[in-house]
């Protein structure tokens, strides 16, 4: 036999009706929708008091003082109300990952580790900085410039020397308050400090002398000897030659000419990586931008190298790395003696021990070698163009502010060139 539905409480304003042990309600509103709470009530006086409360507000909307909001919004908007700033960055960035084309796993890895040594879980000393530890848990709704500017000036306090990655913080929570201000969870965005937007000057890197770079590549280990050369001498970034294979190496005859021209092929790079179970890895993928796809002439005195490691040293057999799409077999042109990639971290051990046996500063890292080139290159006359085209450089202020040095001395040979220049007998000429 069916079971009888028990009929609903008589009341001037909505209805009440049990449904089992529980209580529920409705009432028709003013948009003329029959509306409910979204959730049942223990007990008849419970759910009696939520409808006295409901019938207050829309009385109060009748006359004008409130705008009356369906409850079910109104949890909403309590829900949204409640996520804090750290919940917040959390929702954003996941958000990230889930984009049709989403920033690289390397990228992302990065967001997430600045956002969390400076808001989420600040490190040492950070974390004894009260302006530093509060920021994470205020509600995103109540969040102000005030809160913000006592977060940033923690920042300095705890971390005055810190300034690239606090101001990489200070861009990912602008940039999540950014998204939650066109989502409207907050009405505009709190974070705006010019200070924390001015462009860091990078801390100058140290320009080798010719002498220094050949004492390097004389002790790195003759394995290695190839992908100093490409760091040192011709300007690859650390991640683009650890993930050269050897189909990128062309070895083209030259009529007439003992040794042959060898032109590398830039088209991918590699980045480490941690996995969510918190294995470390190369994963391979492509440049960053179009001016990375380039192919770069090894110079001739350091072709015989090329060559002797292509026949000796290059790995006979495929290696597994990581892609963005896919696992892939390849032939890498530098490889580990287990066969494997190169971690960056690892080679960079490599080279610190051949500087300190070559005797000279360990400064010289695998950067360096860009300003050694794009300052010989426009010591011979390349223009700005060219050599953000070996260089895989678009911007030229870059090549300009960061890259380009001047060496020691060549202000003095250049002076002599101006001297030796002035005709007989011009002011200045001493004969």
């Amino acid at each position: 036999m069916a079971r009888k539905r028990k009929p609903a409480l008589k009341r001037r304003f909505g209805s009440i009706r049990q449904k089992g042990a529980r209580f529920t309600v409705a009432f028709t509103a003013p948009d003329g929708k029959r509306h409910s709470p979204g959730k049942s009530f223990a007990t008849a006086k419970q759910a009696e008091l939520w409808l006295a409360k409901e019938e207050a507000l829309i009385e109060q909307h009748n006359l004008g003082y409130v705008v009356w909001v369906p409850p079910q919004q109104r949890n909403a908007q309590d829900i949204q109300s409640s996520v804090t700033v750290a919940q917040w960055l959390d929702t954003f960035h996941e958000n990230l990952e889930h984009r049709p084309k989403p920033p690289r796993p390397s990228t992302m890895q990065n967001y997430r580790r600045v956002t969390s040594n400076r808001i989420t879980d600040p490190l040492a000393p950070g974390d004894k900085e009260a302006d530093v530890t509060r920021l994470a848990d205020i509600q995103l709704v109540k969040l102000t410039k005030n809160d913000v500017y006592r977060w940033w000036d923690g920042l300095q306090r705890a971390y005055p020397t810190a300034h690239t990655i606090n101001q990489q913080a200070y861009k990912r929570l602008k940039a999540a308050c950014d998204e939650a201000t066109r989502r409207e969870m907050i009405p505009f965005n709190p974070v705006e400090i010019r200070e924390a937007g001015k462009k860091v000057t990078p801390k100058e890197k140290y320009l080798p002398s010719d002498e220094e770079l050949n004492a390097i590549y004389a002790h790195v280990p003759e394995q290695y000897r190839v992908l100093t050369s490409l760091m040192l001498f011709h300007g690859l970034r650390i991640g683009e030659a650890i993930a050269l294979e050897q189909r990128h190496v062309h070895v083209e005859e030259q009529p007439g000419e003992s040794v042959p021209r060898v032109v590398v092929q830039v088209e991918q790079n590699a980045q480490r990586v941690r996995d969510d179970d918190g294995k470390i890895y190369m994963m391979v993928q492509p440049p960053k931008t179009e001016a990375g796809y380039r192919d770069v002439p090894i110079m001739p005195q350091h072709v015989p190298d090329f060559l002797r490691h292509l026949k000796e040293f290059a790995p006979t057999t495929t290696t597994t790395v990581e892609t963005l799409d896919r696992p892939r077999e390849v032939k890498l042109l530098t490889a580990t003696r287990n066969g494997k990639m190169v971690m960056d971290t690892s080679y960079r051990e490599v080279l610190v021990r051949a500087e300190t046996r070559a005797g000279v500063t360990t400064e010289i890292d695998p950067h360096c070698g860009r300003n050694w080139l794009i300052t010989r290159l426009a010591e011979q006359g390349a223009h700005l163009k060219e050599i953000g085209q070996l260089l895989g450089q678009d911007d030229v202020q870059t090549i300009l502010n960061v890259y380009m040095k001047v060496r020691a001395g060549r202000t003095t040979s250049l002076m002599d060139k101006v001297n030796s220049s002035l005709a007989p007998g011009a002011p200045g000429n001493v004969q």
